[in-house]
Order: structure tokens, then sequence, then C-alpha cells
């Protein structure tokens, strides 16, 4: 066992030490066009068209049907408060305890279509991971959160209403009711909102945080087929939950 040992080890400085050292000797730079004019790999092409038939296949079921392009808009937009009051839903429906729902302008990146809307234009519309969670303000807190969503010009609520005078919130109300200073709010948003992203440094003071197993996609999935399965028609409108003053 013990010359068996050594003489591998010898091989294997023999090896070592007689290897080849490649060393860079030069390097050129140049532009290659990828175009429709590109002839296909056949075998590349064979190995992923099993798998992109059936991405297709799925992501073309049609999901909802709308009266009108749904698009994002400041103070307010269609898509505004269709996303939110999604949310909203889903919190309903899954028996979570909020007080109104958020979710961040930019997040919401494109539109949706008018007419048939298919899984993927969901998909397009939020290609993040995002979870829905739950945290808490005071009223203190949750007067400086509004004043937020007026310094960016507006962001997606539903359960609330506010003014926008000189980059500040007035006239807040939530369920109805003005903002009471002395109480503490829940509010349903996305995980990445509740880390502070998108600017929200005001969520880091929140407190009481709580993280739920329901996709901010799948919210909007839910809201947009419990409407088609009863025949309606997405038409959502601009109600004035965000007005400039």
């Amino acid at each position: 066992m013990r010359i068996s040992f050594i003489w591998s080890c010898v091989v294997l400085f023999a090896v070592t030490s007689c290897s080849p050292k490649l060393q860079l000797a030069s390097t050129e730079k140049a532009v290659y066009s990828i175009s429709s004019d590109l002839p296909k790999d056949q075998k590349i092409v064979d190995y992923y068209l099993p798998y992109k038939l059936r991405l297709d296949s799925m992501m073309n079921e049609v999901v909802a049907v709308s009266a009108v392009e749904i698009g994002k808009g400041r103070p307010e937009g269609l898509l505004n408060n269709f996303m939110a009051d999604a949310m909203a839903d889903a919190g309903k429906s899954n028996n979570i305890p909020f007080d109104m729902a958020y979710t961040n302008y930019g997040g919401l990146r494109v539109p949706l279509p008018k007419g048939n809307i298919a899984l993927f234009n969901v998909f397009e519309l939020m290609p993040f991971e995002n979870m829905i969670t739950t945290v808490q303000f005071n009223g203190t807190d949750m007067k400086q959160f509004f004043d937020y969503m007026a310094s960016m010009g507006g962001d997606p609520i539903s359960g609330a209403t506010y003014k926008i005078r000189d980059k500040k919130a007035l006239d807040i109300k939530i369920n109805g009711q003005k903002l009471d200073p002395d109480k503490t709010y829940t509010v349903l948003t996305s995980d990445y909102m509740a880390n502070g992203g998108d600017g929200g440094e005001i969520f880091l003071k929140a407190t009481g945080r709580k993280e739920y197993n329901i996709k901010l996609r799948d919210a909007l999935l839910m809201y947009m087929r419990k409407q088609s399965h009863a025949g309606t028609t997405l038409n959502p409108k601009i109600d004035g939950r965000i007005i400039f003053e």
C-alpha cells in the first residue's frame, strides 16, 4: 500500500509539472448581427420546440375580456385602480385583515389590452414573484405614507381617498373615515414595498409585518377569472379616489 501511494504521487507530480500553461496571445472584437436572416440551428429548434408549444398553449389562454385598454396613469389610472382592487379582493377572499390596499406605480409594467386578455399579458404586466404582505402604521406614520404617495403624484390604492396639493396629502379618508392620528392601520401591499423598495423608506417604520403565500400576479388572475366566470366584461373606471387640488 505504501509503495502504491508513493508511485501515485510521483505520477501526479509528473503530470502536473509537465502540463502546458495556456496564455492569451491576443483578442479581436467583432459585431455579429442577429436578425431573421440568420440561419436556424435546426438541432436547437428541435430541442426547445416541444417546450415552446406546451408553454404557448398555456400562455395563450384567455382569462378575461376587457371593454377598454387598461393602462396606468396619475394621479389615478384604470390599471392603478384595477390592480389595487384586485389585491383588496384577494385580501378579503383569504380573510386577511387590512384597512387599505396599495402597490407601487412602477410595478405596473404594461397595459392590459382591449378585447381578449391572455395569460401572457398578465405575466408581461407583472413579471415579478412578489407576495402579498401586510404591515401596520401608527396614525402619524400613516400620514407620512400618504405624503409619500402624494410626492410621487399618486400610486395605486384601494379602500382610501385623498387629495394632493403641493405634493402633500390632504383630506385623507380610509374606508370613508378621516385619518385618525391615534389609530393603527394595516396596509395590504407587496413584500417588495414592505422591504422599502421604490423609494418607500417609510415602510421601514412599519410594524406588525405578515407575509402571505399569495403572489400579486395570482391575486390579479383570480380577480380577472372571477369576473370572467360571472360573464362580466372588464371595464374599470376612474372614480376620484385621488384628486389633484
